[in-house]
């Protein structure tokens, strides 16, 4: 089973893959020219990489913690009610454990797959963020150069580019110099699990899986 903390080792390298582009409005979309920016390379070389996996290791450990609290709470649960039944449990007494446990792995299975969602949307909204923080020193940048319309680099959609368009370097001095304070992201984590019904110890530890 993979981990949720794979999200964290794929951050850097797959972060801003995907639509990334914006066109400047107004009157700079007159001037015409196309450039060219490497999100990757300025998110790594000003920090933000960085600051951005340590956050999602944070939001990771809280999710985790959570879900702990969750399986403590079904233990306690099936434990109470076992020792309700005795030591020698009838037919139907055992049965109605049986429907416990799986109640119990249904409820744990459920909670993983929600925080697994919580945590890409998190990771999701710190890349929008900076791509954001980026965007108007990027047009500004553009616009100085005669360009108009900044694309983001990726080796899957440009064959080529000529130095000349790509203004990654210009827009990370911009940026670096101006850098905005980073933002405490407060979006919530779920919360512990709370069943209604006790489950088993069958399913020990829940493991924080993605898919």
């Amino acid at each position: 089973m993979r981990r949720i903390s794979l999200f964290v080792a794929l951050v850097a390298g797959s972060m801003l893959a995907t639509g990334c582009g914006w066109q400047p409005s107004g009157q700079q979309a007159a001037r015409g020219g196309l450039a060219v920016i490497d999100l990757d390379l300025m998110a790594k070389t000003c920090g933000r990489t960085m600051e951005i996996n340590d956050a999602l290791k944070t939001r990771e450990s809280a999710l985790n913690q959570q879900l702990q609290q969750g399986l403590v709470s079904l233990r306690k649960q099936i434990e109470d009610k076992k020792t309700e039944f005795g030591e020698s449990p009838t037919e139907e007494q055992q049965q109605t454990l049986a429907a416990m446990d799986q109640k119990a792995v249904a409820m744990l299975q459920q909670a993983r797959r929600e925080a697994q969602v919580k945590l890409e949307q998190y990771r999701q909204n710190l890349v929008a963020q900076f791509r954001n923080e980026v965007r108007p020193w990027a047009q500004q940048v553009a616009a100085e150069k005669g360009l108009s319309v900044v694309i983001p680099k990726n080796e899957g959609f440009l064959l080529s580019v000529d130095p000349g368009v790509d203004i990654t370097a210009d827009v990370i001095k911009v940026y670096q110099a101006k850098k905005p304070a980073p933002a405490t992201q407060t979006a919530a984590v779920p919360a512990p699990v709370k069943p209604t019904k006790p489950a088993s110890t069958a399913e020990a530890t829940p493991e924080t899986e993605t898919r």
